[in-house]
């Protein structure tokens, strides 16, 4: 008695899900034979902060007064170092919160759904302004693009800037306002294929979230001297330039010969 053969769009079903098991297990022995790679930063973030400006006062609080960690997104930020200094400079106060991920630690998408459009929104605020890819020449250079907003919240507005680096590298989603809990795991499934593609692989690489927030709008900032005091100490502690200034000596040495 000869046996029935499978229908052909079965044994084709059967032949995918045999080759997706093949390559996840292929994965599996890439991802544990290729070493992590090793952290940029290596010392504590309190410890990588600028001091406060001559005339400016400094002071560490506690994170949990952050946006960022009230809304804890999806439970655990999970991050491996994190801190909140508030500068004040008597006209104006700026609010630094920096997150720190190992490499290896968790995926960019993951980092990403933690942005202030997603956090300041879901604990009350209202996004006013919003933009992305935003270049700046600063003090001779150029940052690294970043990502702008403004929010108010109880008739209060405040001003922010920020960076999700990946390896260094500025990673911005085009995705605003990711939702909590398995919505957003939904929402945000296209955005792994753009990992991939710009990633590969091997998505293990460290992680930063650098947001500074406003009383008084960047653009009046920009020419503090004591702000960009703090801010050329911030880019270099942080690898935000993606043009450092040209070095003092140089400057003046150039100066001096008549260049």
């Amino acid at each position: 008695m000869t046996a029935m053969k499978a229908p052909r769009w079965m044994r084709a079903l059967l032949g995918f899900g045999a080759a997706i098991v093949v390559a996840l297990l292929a994965l599996n022995v890439y991802m544990a034979f290729k070493p992590i790679p090793k952290a940029e930063i290596t010392k504590p973030l309190v410890t990588l902060l600028p001091p406060a400006p001559l005339g400016w006062s400094a002071t560490d609080e506690p994170i949990a007064s952050t946006p960022e960690e009230q809304e804890q997104v999806e439970g655990e930020l999970h991050f491996d170092d994190a801190v909140y200094r508030v500068y004040d400079s008597g006209r104006s106060q700026i609010g630094v919160y920096i997150a720190h991920w190992l490499p290896g630690k968790t995926s960019p998408s993951k980092v990403g759904a933690h942005s202030p459009d997603t956090c300041w929104v879901h604990t009350g605020w209202a996004m006013l302004q919003r933009n992305q890819n935003v270049t700046r020449d600063f003090d001779g250079g150029s940052l690294k693009p970043m990502e702008t907003g403004t929010f108010e919240k109880d008739n209060e507005k405040v001003h922010v800037i920020f960076w999700h680096l990946v390896g260094g590298v500025p990673m911005q989603y085009d995705l605003v306002g990711w939702k909590n809990g398995l919505a957003g795991r939904i929402e945000r499934l296209p955005i792994l294929f753009t990992d991939f593609s710009r990633f590969g692989l091997d998505q293990r690489k460290e992680q930063l979230v650098i947001r500074l927030s406003s009383t008084v709008s960047f653009e009046q900032m920009w020419s503090d001297p004591g702000f960009v005091q703090f801010m050329d100490g911030l880019c270099r502690s942080f690898d935000l330039y993606a043009k450092p200034p040209p070095a003092p000596d140089a400057t003046k040495q150039k100066v001096a010969s008549g260049v």
